[in-house]
């Protein structure tokens, strides 16, 4: 590898185009060659990217340009097939959630990950959210004694999207039963509960209460899953992309031995924790943001700046910055294909389990593979 790591992005249309911000502010990364099906609007996705290369074929970029790495950008069922095209040829992968639609792809991509010189992450960005970096530390740090349970909400309205914007959500996300999107809940809190992982799940949801355009009963309400944890923890995950409600994505909830964390619940609400350390009375919540100076960790204070012009409160940024660093070999890869898919097989379990009234059902552990 040159002292610059060589990228491609696939989807450089779509989503794959957000990523720009971020490598612009890395300084040793470049946008080499871009890909995606839309031809038409591909000229000004390569220049807009600033890179030198474009292709509408992604194996073909594979094989013609020189990369080091790639980011997948596309919609969720081409991800492992993607991230394992590039495994094979020995090239880096950051990829976007989920990590894979199906046991049976999740098996061949771990395979592929195993036998690859090249680094697999998961660019799961609310883990770099800065409330939930925040919480991971205090953690860390042995404030919330041992966590034992924990909740995490993704509720993102998003039917008119699934019908008339990004339409392979109607088959992928709302078009299959189960928790179909949790890592956004899911991967922030496998990490305040460090070194635990999802056992077994049981998965209900609320039933179809909307239509879509022809018609046709659209999506359950409030896909819940609950996981059992091998600690013995319990963890409680809801998706809901299709009920009517104002806008309120995501929410978080953690309690320890020691310390409890609630995220504010609407505009205007704070996120909040309780310590017994800062607070023995258990009378008093703390603002997170007070904690912020003390327990935020120096790379999230060292990259704000940078981050700013990045998505999803700098997450971007900040995981293309842990990609680069362990495709150079300067730290271990964060969200590795183990991590990846502790955060992505108890959602595709849960598709069983709804299917099966709520079956309490085992999550298999990738490291056996």
């Amino acid at each position: 590898m040159s002292s610059k790591l060589h990228l491609g992005i696939v989807g450089a249309c779509g989503r794959g185009a957000s990523f720009k911000a971020a490598c612009d502010a890395m300084g040793d990364v470049v946008v080499h060659a871009v890909c995606d099906i839309h031809e038409e609007g591909l000229a000004a996705a390569r220049e807009r990217l600033g890179a030198k290369e474009q292709y509408t074929d992604y194996e073909t970029m594979l094989d013609k340009s020189q990369l080091d790495a790639v980011i997948i950008g596309t919609p969720m069922q081409h991800h492992a097939p993607m991230a394992i095209a590039a495994l094979g040829r020995n090239i880096s992968v950051l990829s976007e959630v989920t990590a894979a639609v199906s046991i049976e792809e999740s098996i061949r991509m771990v395979k592929a990950a195993r036998a690859s010189r090249g680094i697999y992450m998961m660019a799961e960005n609310y883990t770099y959210m800065r409330p939930n970096v925040i919480v991971r530390e205090l953690v860390k740090r042995g404030l919330f004694g041992k966590p034992y349970y924990a909740e995490g909400e993704y509720i993102h309205e998003l039917k008119h999207m699934n019908e008339y914007q990004t339409p392979w959500r109607r088959t992928w996300q709302t078009g299959v039963e189960g928790v179909t999107y949790g890592t956004h809940s899911l991967g922030p809190i496998l990490q305040w509960m460090p070194g635990d992982r999802v056992v077994r799940v049981a998965c209900e949801a609320a039933g179809s209460h909307h239509t879509d355009n022809l018609g046709k009963p659209y999506c359950q309400a409030c896909s819940t899953m609950l996981c059992k944890m091998a600690s013995g923890g319990l963890v409680k995950i809801r998706v809901d992309m299709v009920s009517d409600r104002p806008h309120n994505m995501v929410n978080y909830q953690l309690q320890g031995s020691d310390g409890c964390y609630e995220s504010g619940r609407g505009r205007g609400e704070t996120n909040r924790v309780w310590l017994r350390d800062r607070s023995p009375d258990m009378k008093s919540w703390l603002d997170i943001e007070t904690l912020a100076d003390e327990f935020l960790p120096d790379f999230w204070k060292e990259g704000m700046e940078r981050a700013k012009a990045a998505g999803h409160g700098g997450g971007d940024y900040f995981e293309v910055l842990d990609f680069v660093d362990a495709v150079k070999g300067n730290r271990p890869c964060p969200i590795d294909i183990d991590a990846a898919m502790d955060m992505t097989l108890p959602g595709l379990i849960s598709q069983q389990s709804i299917l099966e009234t709520g079956r309490w059902i085992d999550v298999p552990d990738s490291r056996n593979w």
